[in-house]
């Protein structure tokens, strides 16, 4: 018979759990995550998102931090429980004596963590809310629509994303843009055209009803509530609910179902493999430049490497030479 899952060995002192009792089985999880850029003008991001759906609600709490400079700052995940208000009952009677958790976390190349960290941090928030029997209605992936072009990093952590939810999770997302008030219209069209044909394709499916939605989010109270209203027209659609304490399965996220019932540790999981696969990259990416910054760069990636478990010194030596590793280790062995 396979062991229990521990979460006590997997979380650490200053992680945010959805502690035991506090949890329903009638509650909708609604994850916020995407991409969060470390340089450039800032615009709506997660928690921004959050604070505009907390204020359309007339939910009084301490908002989620946001960004007003270059670096990001949701480190901490957070999340926010907010029972249904009538706003809300009103237009979708099923909810009514519910509870919403808005989940608030971290972005992959963050200013201050690691991706291999954020991920840990998310898990271990995933693990705990399952172990709580909580189950997600939705997941809300945000993505900047402007200015700056989506790059190699832009398509590893929407790779790792999908790993992080796995596929009967697609018709639980939505995938929306920010940044709309200050993209010009016609660069506005071709870049969604761009996301919908291209980058997200293989989560939008011609057929609506199989895939996950696509979606404009403006920097406004009004538009992030409509986001929610999505979110609980499909999760309602499939499921016939004849009361409100009726337990409702919600969906089950694969690195939930990896971590909890097949009890792998997180460097086997889907999402972080696809994370191994990035950072081999960078370390690819990482040969010549700066010998200092390489340096720094180097020291960053085999922290997260060795967090994943990779094989160091046979992947290093495949990037960079013999010699290179040599190098590299004797200069960290006298800093």
């Amino acid at each position: 018979m396979p062991k229990k899952f521990d979460l006590a060995k997997f979380r650490r002192e200053h992680d945010t759990v959805m502690e035991q009792g506090v949890g329903r089985t009638t509650d909708i999880v609604i994850p916020a995550d995407g991409r969060r850029r470390i340089m450039g003008p800032t615009g709506v991001g997660k928690s921004t998102f959050v604070n505009n759906v907390l204020s359309e609600l007339g939910v009084r709490t301490k908002p989620a931090n946001t960004s007003n400079g270059f670096k990001s700052c949701t480190d901490q995940l957070a999340h926010y429980i907010v029972d249904v208000p009538k706003l809300l009952s009103d237009l979708h009677p099923k909810v009514k004596g519910r509870r919403l958790v808005l989940v608030d976390t971290p972005g992959f190349d963050d200013t201050n963590l690691s991706d291999s960290e954020i991920l840990r941090r998310i898990a271990v928030w995933l693990a705990s809310s399952y172990d709580s029997k909580m189950r997600v209605g939705g997941v809300v992936y945000l993505f900047p629509i402007y200015p700056n072009h989506i790059t190699r990093n832009d398509r590893s952590n929407i790779k790792i994303f999908q790993r992080l939810c796995g596929q009967n999770s697609l018709t639980k997302i939505i995938l929306a843009t920010t940044r709309w008030d200050i993209c010009p219209p016609e660069a506005g069209e071709s870049r969604e055209l761009e996301l919908r044909t291209n980058f997200w394709s293989d989560m939008l499916p011609q057929e609506e009803s199989e895939g996950a939605l696509l979606a404009r989010l403006e920097n406004t109270p009004e538009s992030a509530l409509g986001i929610i209203h999505r979110i609980l027209e499909r999760y309602f659609d499939q499921h016939e609910v004849a009361d409100m304490n009726e337990n409702i399965d919600g969906i089950i996220l694969k690195m939930q179902d990896q971590l909890v019932r097949r009890n792998k540790i997180l460097p086997e999981t889907d999402a972080a493999r696809e994370l191994r696969r990035k950072l081999e990259e960078l370390m690819k990416e990482s040969r010549g430049g700066d010998p200092t910054k390489r340096k720094e760069r180097l020291q960053r990636l085999v922290a997260q490497a060795k967090d994943l478990k990779i094989p160091l010194g046979k992947r290093i030596m495949g990037i960079f030479g013999m010699v290179g590793l040599i190098n590299f280790i004797r200069g960290e062995r006298q800093s």
